[in-house]
């Protein structure tokens, strides 16, 4: 009786049988089979009215989802049946019951009892639902799944194919264009899924990126920023639709979880460990609020990327600043008709009017497309000659948010924009910025912006503006000074022809009167073809060329002057005729050493082919190194060596007096200039702290750590030990005070007995005044 009792309980108790099951699976066979035959009825009876809250039918469900793995033939419809319950009925079914549902799915999923290509088509479609629970459970689900499915080297390519194809589906739906539509938030899930698997580097390829292109298009703002933002940085992490609900609950919820860590009351902690007894969990709590507080310092001053970057595979922590990603622009599939598309969609909503209910995208929508558009531009090289003219308007000091329009306009020129295109902004960003009615800041800004612009295109200035801007360098404002003299360090590297001979600077005029092919500048359109290895011909110089170059550049330090005068036409044509003598004599001084250099490589090297000494011999030109033998890392080691050592001998820093009346600049101050001169050659992107400079926005910099204090004031000692005091002096010679300066530095009451010290007291007037006498005439003689 007791037996019975039992077992009918156990019926009743669905946890207690889940727990027996999975101890002896083979005992309780039967009440398995019980509980499978229980639920097919009631799935029969529930689906004549799907609607009903039905408690017990999800607790059944969820039984038979812990247990099914041990009873693989008996339950191998039961997967089958809930994905159709659901594909049915779900936007009808229970909130919670559907959420039991699809707990049970996910476990059997997990298990491997169901596949994903089965559920995961089912899943996107459950975006659709209003349930905010749901879709965070479907979210995480998708991505962890298709991320261990992607495990390591090996790839499901099947899968892939079969979402992305979906999700471009569900986001080019008719349905998803409607903003208050189930298919816009289907759209919009499905677009977070693409985005946060490319971040998670699990889908970079180009089809995941064209699909994410065309959430560019929607007409819905929020899906559509959410993909233009994934471009502008694809390591950021993109706002879910639900991030302020999200908000409201951490805040509820009295700010547990992660707002807790950035909610640090460090100066209460500070001083709650001053006053209290100091315990080792107090110090713990301590030290961990002073490392939350750095990193956030370090963060809110751009040397540390967000937590989010943290995530990202394969991402570097050694990265101070941000960074912007290029892989996803190049995957683009066309970029010319994307960045048409956009400027359309800009270029409609900057002309419409909210007449006969039409939208009219937001100025701040419209300037985060532009920033697309104009790096599509800038990485691609395209040619989008509508965009230029249609900046024109914004460029107004008084224009909202116009360092952004400053930069992005910088951003979207490159070698291949037509000067003629870029020349009315540049005249009118020098009528409207560069004036002495406008601001300091306005004035750095469109001083910056011309500089940024002609690192690109430098072919965009005009020889008369060109020289007009250079005159700012002697502004009483630092940031303008500092601006003008980067523009005139650009053009006297790029193409100091456009320059006055006063300005060229020595280098640039030495350049000039050496001539040669290799030192005009390139005109619109035209690539100057490598013709080997660059500084390949420094290998030809003898092992110690470091002493001969820095012999040379003494010769041409000396013969030169210091610079070309600006006021005195003769003096410049004076110093011009010795800087052209200096030169002449430093190509001899080379041309002897090229030529020793040669003969010893010709006695070294093992017998030459025939067929190399008759080339040689019919056509009398020297052979480059590199088109003789393979380079070796070394040998690009000394290349980079030689090629610093020659920077840094042409880069003589002037006197103070000589740089305020030339205004040259060196490397220090066209650091100081606000932009970053290497960045912008190279086409770095800039931004609008960039334009502003850093003298006017006030950026704030790290604060050095002790060992990079100790290493600039150790190299600001180097040549300077002269000056060094006299403690230096004797430490440096090995040895230390005598007894007679020791005496200087003690204690008077450890010296007052001594017979020396008790004599002074004693002495006669006369014998004091025959003492000073001797002093004044030996501090006449200044002690000799």
């Amino acid at each position: 009786m007791g037996r019975k009792l039992r077992s009918s309980n156990l019926l009743s108790n669905l946890p207690q049988l889940q727990n027996l099951i999975k101890r002896d699976p083979q005992s309780y066979e039967e009440e398995f089979s019980q509980q499978l035959h229980h639920f097919e009825a009631s799935l029969a009876i529930f689906e004549l009215k799907p609607d009903e809250e039905a408690k017990e039918f999800g607790d059944l469900i969820n039984f038979l989802s812990q247990v099914a793995r041990c009873y693989p033939e008996k339950s191998a419809q039961f997967p089958t049946q809930l994905v159709e319950l659901l594909q049915k009925h779900y936007p009808v079914l229970n909130a919670e019951l559907r959420r039991s549902i699809v707990q049970a799915l996910v476990l059997l999923r997990n298990r491997g009892v169901v596949s994903n290509t089965k559920v995961m088509p089912l899943f996107f479609t459950l975006f659709r639902c209003h349930d905010k629970k749901l879709r965070s459970l479907l979210y995480s689900h998708i991505v962890n799944d298709v991320k261990v499915a992607n495990k390591g080297k090996h790839r499901d390519h099947k899968l892939n194919k079969t979402l992305q194809s979906f999700m471009y589906t569900m986001i080019t739906a008719a349905d998803a264009q409607d903003k208050h539509g189930e298919g816009a938030i289907a759209a919009k899930k499905s677009l977070d899924v693409c985005i946060e698997l490319y971040r998670k580097n699990i889908w970079t390829d180009a089809k995941a990126v064209n699909v994410i292109v065309q959430a560019c298009f929607s007409p819905i703002n929020k899906i559509m920023l959410t993909a233009v933002q994934f471009f502008l940085n694809p390591t950021k992490k993109a706002d879910s639709d639900d991030a302020d609900d999200e908000d409201e609950e951490e805040s509820k919820s009295g700010g547990a979880g992660k707002t807790k860590k950035h909610n640090v009351n460090f100066m209460m902690i500070q001083h709650q460990s001053n006053v209290n007894k100091k315990t080792k969990h107090r110090v713990r709590v301590l030290e961990k609020a002073t490392r939350i507080r750095k990193r956030e310092q370090a963060r809110r001053d751009g040397q540390l990327p967000g937590d989010d970057d943290d995530e990202v595979v394969g991402s570097s922590k050694k990265k101070t600043g941000p960074a912007v990603n290029f892989d996803a622009l190049s995957l683009v599939h066309d970029p010319q008709g994307f960045a048409e598309k956009l400027f359309a969609r800009v270029h409609r909503s900057a002309t419409a009017t909210k007449r006969g209910g039409n939208t009219v995208d937001r100025f701040e929508v419209r300037l985060i497309l532009l920033k697309l558009i104009s790096r599509l531009i800038g990485h691609h090289q395209l040619q989008l000659m509508a965009f230029y003219p249609f900046l024109q308007r914004y460029l107004q000091p008084h224009q909202m948010e116009v360092t952004q329009i400053l930069a992005l306009l910088a951003n979207a020129s490159h070698a291949f924009t037509p000067p003629d295109v870029l020349q009315p902004l540049i005249r009118a960003i020098a009528d409207n910025f560069v004036s002495d009615h406008c601001a300091p800041e306005v004035m750095s800004a469109g001083l910056n912006t011309v500089r940024a612009i002609a690192a690109r295109q430098p072919l965009a200035v005009d020889p008369d503006l060109l020289n007009d801007l250079v005159m700012y360098r002697k502004h009483k404002d630092k940031g303008v000074m500092m601006a003008a003299r980067s523009l005139l360090l650009l053009y006297r590297q790029t193409n100091p022809e456009m320059l006055h001979r006063r300005d060229r600077g020595r280098e640039a005029t030495m350049n000039l009167s050496a001539g040669g092919s290799g030192n005009a500048p390139l005109g619109f359109g035209e690539i100057r073809p490598a013709e080997g290895v660059a500084g390949a011909e420094l290998l030809e110089l003898p092992s110690d060329s470091d002493s001969q170059l820095e012999y040379i550049s003494a010769d041409e330090d000396q013969a030169s002057g210091e610079e070309l005068d600006s006021d005195e036409e003769l003096e410049s044509d004076e110093e011009q005729g010795s800087d052209e003598e200096s030169l002449a004599s430093s190509n001899d001084c080379l041309d002897t050493a090229l030529s020793d250099e040669s003969a010893s490589e010709e006695e070294q090297e093992e017998e030459p082919t025939e067929q190399t000494a008759a080339a040689a011999t019919t056509t009398g030109v020297k052979k480059r190194v590199d088109m003789m033998r393979i380079l070796t890392s070394e040998d690009f080691a000394r290349i980079e060596r030689l090629k610093r050592r020659q920077r840094h001998e042409g880069q003589r820093q002037p006197s103070k007096k000589a740089r305020a009346e030339d205004g040259y600049s060196d490397y220090d101050e066209s650091e100081a200039s606000g932009s970053d001169s290497q960045s912008e050659d190279t086409g770095g992107m800039v931004d609008g702290w960039d334009i502003l400079g850093d003298y006017h926005s006030r950026r704030r910099r790290r604060k050095a750590t002790y060992e990079e204090r100790m290493e600039s004031i150790r190299s600001g000692r180097e040549g300077r030990e002269k000056f060094s005091s006299s403690k230096a002096k004797r430490e440096k010679e090995g040895r230390s005070l005598s007894n007679k300066e020791k005496r200087k530095t003690k204690n008077f009451k450890m010296i007052a007995h001594k017979r020396s010290v008790v004599s002074k007291g004693k002495r006669s007037l006369a014998q004091k005044r025959r003492e000073l006498r001797n002093h004044i005439v030996k501090q006449k003689k200044k002690g000799f």
